[in-house]
This record gives structure tokens, C-alpha cells and sequence, in this order.
């Protein structure tokens, strides 16, 4: 027996009461409680919904529905990163290899303009700075937008704190060198590599997301992203 509006309404804002907030995992709970309400309809046509919704609920687990957006969470976490590596691996082959080499080339030509070294390197590690701000600036920023926020889209908090890692590290790595080492090429190349692949990984990372972002959007096209 198919269930009414009002009662798939009625199961959507049990689960959000439950602190499910994601619409991605809410549409699949609220979805795989209507299958259950509905084949239990067919048996029991003087069903109490509402109780019913209930007892479901508790056949997950003592936790409720907390273990299972922990599992999805994790999930989702570990696809966005194994995505993101796929991606970057994709540079040091071709064609996208020629990318590659393309820019740390024309980096490397542009450290050539400094007479200092260590000017570019701060130049650098002033990029790395900004990448950092405007991912903080686009994560505070929808905190308070009234989008429909998604799990698989939840990424923004996660990667802030890894790229913002990563370029400190690079950061340091500048501050702490000598000033010799500034007048060592090959140092100097190794180290614009190593930023060279910091940027690569940051703009795969954002790939993965504008791909996951272009998915939900074709699967909910009726909902703001």
C-alpha cells in the first residue's frame, strides 16, 4: 500500500528530528521507511504510523541513527580522498602530464625573475595563503546559507583543515631555510615541486567536489546545492 504526502512528510520530519540534517542520507532513510511502512500497510492496514516510524527506528540500533551517519560519513570521506589522489595521479600521466610540466615550468621561469630566491618562495607561500582564505571565507559562508546541505558535499570543512596543514608545513619550510640554500638550484627546484604538488592536489580535491556537486545536482534537480 503506497503511503500518502502527509505521511512520507510525517517520516521526513521524524528523521530530521533526529538530528539527520544531510538531505542526501535524509531522502535515503525517508525512502527505505516508506518501503518498510508500506509492506507493513499491506498486512496490518490499521497501522499506527507514527509508532510504527518509531519501532523502525529502534531496529537500527541503541544509537539510533548516529552509527549510521558515522558509517556514511567515513564513507563518504574516504571516497572524496581516494577520488581526489585518482585525480592528482592523473597529472604525472599523459596527456595531463604536459599540464605538469607546463607549469613548473613557467614557475620555475618566473623564479628566475627574482634576483632573491627567497622573495619567490614568499611570493609562494603568499599563494598558499590565499588558497587557505577563500576556502575559509566559502566554508563560513555556508554555514549560513539556506541551501540544503549534503553529506557528499561535506567536504569543505575536512579539506580546509588538511590544505591549511599542508601549507603551513610549506610555509615553514620557508621560514626555516637558510640563506645559503636560497643560492642552491636544485634545493630550490625540489622545493617549487613540492608546491607545484600542493597546488595540483588542491585543485583535484575541488574537481572531486564540482563532479559531486554536478551528480546531486542531476539527482535532485529541484533542490538549491
Amino acid at each position: 500500500m503506497e503511503l500518502t504526502k502527509e505521511q512520507i512528510q510525517e517520516i521526513d520530519n521524524y528523521i530530521n528530528a533526529c538530528g539527520i540534517k544531510f538531505y542526501d542520507v535524509k531522502a535515503e532513510l525517508v525512502d527505505h521507511f516508506a518501503s518498510i511502512l508500506e509492506h507493513r500497510l499491506e498486512k496490518e492496514p490499521n497501522l499506527n504510523i507514527k509508532k510504527a516510524i518509531i519501532e523502525e527506528h529502534k531496529k537500527f540500533s541503541d544509537q539510533g541513527f548516529k552509527n549510521l551517519l558515522k558509517t556514511k560519513t567515513d564513507t563518504v570521506h574516504k571516497r572524496f580522498y581516494k577520488l581526489t589522489f585518482l585525480h592528482l595521479q592523473s597529472f604525472f600521466k599523459l596527456p595531463k602530464l604536459i599540464i605538469t610540466i607546463a607549469i613548473f615550468y613557467l614557475f620555475k621561469e618566473l623564479m628566475n625573475l627574482f634576483e632573491n630566491k627567497e622573495h619567490f618562495f614568499n611570493l609562494l607561500s603568499g599563494i598558499g595563503l590565499f588558497i587557505i582564505a577563500q576556502l575559509f571565507i566559502r566554508v563560513t559562508t555556508n554555514i549560513g546559507s539556506k541551501k540544503d546541505k549534503f553529506l557528499v558535499l561535506n567536504k569543505s570543512d575536512m579539506f580546509l583543515n588538511l590544505i591549511n596543514s599542508l601549507f603551513i608545513f610549506f610555509n615553514s619550510s620557508v621560514t626555516f631555510r637558510s640563506d645559503q640554500s636560497f643560492t642552491n638550484n636544485n634545493y630550490n627546484l625540489i622545493h617549487l615541486g613540492v608546491f607545484v604538488l600542493l597546488l595540483l592536489f588542491y585543485w583535484s580535491g575541488e574537481y572531486v567536489f564540482y563532479q559531486n556537486k554536478q551528480t546531486i545536482k542531476k539527482q535532485y534537480p529541484n533542490v538549491l546545492v
